[in-house]
């Protein structure tokens, strides 16, 4: 004994049968939207040219602009008896010459930036390398991240989670301890900042 509704006579339709309807019919849209798309699109960029073609052709303001644009060239005789031209003065800078100028300025602020920076750094390591082994550090921290890199790539997933973790909370731990210890030496007057 099925437990089906009916309604009127006729068996009420299913939800299930609703949503494979809907299913299908989204499958159906899916693969022909894309198509249809891109001939709409065609077709309208088709019609747009064919349109603006038909205007220029069609409009004789915008002909005699651009007839107006086009050099032209006067006849022989008629050029040697015209004044000669004026000399041309200074051309106002365009668009492309201005955004050109404004690129140059801006590249250049960048490479002395650039350069201000490379000098602070190799400074800071000057200094640093007086006082202690700069060198030694960063051979030991290269070469303990690529270890560690490595480690975590041949790992699966969890196991690198957790070795990135844990790498973290060291670094985490090892930045507030060197704050602690500047701090410290700042309040026994051995030349740190508070």
């Amino acid at each position: 004994m099925t437990a089906t509704a009916t309604t009127n006579g006729r068996p009420r339709k299913q939800l299930s049968d609703q949503l494979d309807r809907m299913d299908t019919i989204i499958d159906a849209l899916a693969e022909a939207l894309p198509e249809a798309v891109a001939d709409a699109t065609r077709e309208g960029a088709r019609q747009a040219v064919r349109d603006v073609v038909l205007e220029v052709l069609a409009n004789p303001d915008l002909r005699a602009m651009i007839a107006g644009l086009a050099p032209a060239t006067p006849p022989a005789a008629h050029a040697a008896n015209a004044a000669p031209p004026p000399a041309p003065g200074p051309n106002p800078p365009n668009v492309w010459t201005r955004l050109k100028a404004r690129l140059r300025a801006a590249r250049d602020v960048a490479a002395d930036r650039c350069r201000a920076a490379a000098a602070s750094v190799t400074a800071t390591f000057r200094a640093l390398a007086l006082v202690m082994p700069v060198k030694k550090i960063l051979a030991v921290g290269a070469g303990v991240g690529v270890a560690i890199g490595a480690l975590a790539y041949l790992c699966p997933h969890s196991a690198s989670a957790v070795i990135s973790g844990a790498c973290g909370a060291a670094a985490a731990v090892a930045a507030q301890v060197g704050h602690w210890v500047r701090r410290s030496t700042g309040l026994f007057g051995f030349g740190g900042t508070g």
